[in-house]
């Protein structure tokens, strides 16, 4: 019964979108989320066309936040103990195994993605391209003369989630602190469930700490432009757009060097980067101490802030632009329609 309800919503879908495809040829539909994969299939099943899978997020890494002991031991698997059955626990659905094997292109947005793929799923698999996300230039000049302003001021922009890191960072800016600098601001742009805000803000109200909550761009761009270090401690990420925007903004950068991140980023050239521990008794954790550290080499450190925040941008000009992102995407619609 339950296959059946699908199965009616499915052709209720595919009869109101129908005149996208009448008279058309080269049709390609670009997923971007793994659970299309169902109706992409049975649009193909009707409708002469190509199906891309486009790879964001690694599903199984979500975990962290949902469920983190089950995180914890597929973690173990992947990186502590690598095992022969991994590719039978790393993918969670048999859909998501569907949009791997049976899309005719595969594109992920950092390399650790197209090796999971390749390790994880057993048998052939659609060729498959590394294509990192890219944005418009948005960059100005700071807005705002700071001569004889000598507070620091460190943004964190995302989720408010554990996944992110965030409360990594707020125990090492407490670190700092105790180390004696003071003269630092923490400004935190991005949402997340109220408890778990309420209990950060409760928990380090020692800090100078700014709750912004969900910025506009317009709003967020000032941030950027305004701010001295861009720190990001998140413990799973593919081609993250707040490094990107980081990096076009030409943020001094403090990053973990976890998955795309790791790829992304140079350290000690385009940012510096922080380890993560993993125990079978705490799990995945951001190095506090390696992070306190970072931050105070680059709060002493202000020549080092600008030589990492030009080469970042430099990067960002070299690599990550939107037009670089779309030429190589239109590149391959072109390969699947000859």
């Amino acid at each position: 019964m339950c296959d059946q309800r699908i199965s009616y919503k499915i052709n209720e879908v595919l009869y109101i979108i129908k005149h996208l495809f009448e008279e058309k040829s080269n049709v390609i539909l670009h997923t971007h989320t793994l659970n299309l994969i169902d109706l992409a299939l049975y649009i193909r099943s009707k409708v002469d066309c190509k199906i891309i899978t486009h790879l964001h997020c690694i599903p199984w890494k979500g975990l962290y936040n949902r469920n983190p002991e089950h995180f914890n031991r597929l973690y173990k698997l992947a990186y502590v103990h690598p095992s022969s059955e991994t590719d039978l626990e790393l993918v969670l659905t048999d859909w998501e195994r569907r949009s791997y094997t049976l899309a005719d292109r595969l594109i992920c947005v950092a390399r650790c993605g197209a090796d999971f793929i390749c390790k994880g799923v057993v048998g052939a698999l659609p060729p498959t391209d590394i294509i990192p996300n890219g944005m418009d230039d948005f960059y100005e000049k700071r807005t705002v003369s700071r001569k004889k302003d000598k507070l620091i001021r460190l943004v964190y922009v995302g989720a408010l989630s554990p996944g992110k890191g965030l409360p990594f960072i707020l125990e090492a800016l407490r670190g700092v602190k105790q180390r004696g600098y003071d003269n630092i601001q923490l400004q935190i742009a991005g949402s997340g469930h109220p408890r778990f805000v309420d209990s950060l803000a409760s928990q380090y109200c020692d800090l100078d700490v700014r709750f912004l909550g969900l910025l506009p761009f317009d709003k967020l761009k000032e941030v950027y432009q305004n701010s001295d270090i861009g720190v990001i401690a998140s413990l799973q990420e593919q081609a993250s757009y707040v490094a990107l925007e980081m990096s076009m903004f030409g943020l001094a950068v403090i990053t973990t060097a976890v998955d795309g991140l790791d790829e992304m980023f140079t350290d000690g050239v385009t940012a510096l980067k922080v380890g993560v521990t993993f125990s079978a008794e705490d799990g995945l954790k951001v190095d506090v101490k390696m992070l306190e550290d970072k931050l105070i080499e680059l709060i002493e450190d202000k020549k080092k802030r600008h030589r990492l925040g030009y080469n970042a941008r430099q990067m960002y000009l070299e690599k990550l632009t939107l037009e670089q992102m779309t030429e190589r995407t239109v590149s391959i619609y072109r390969q699947l329609i000859r």
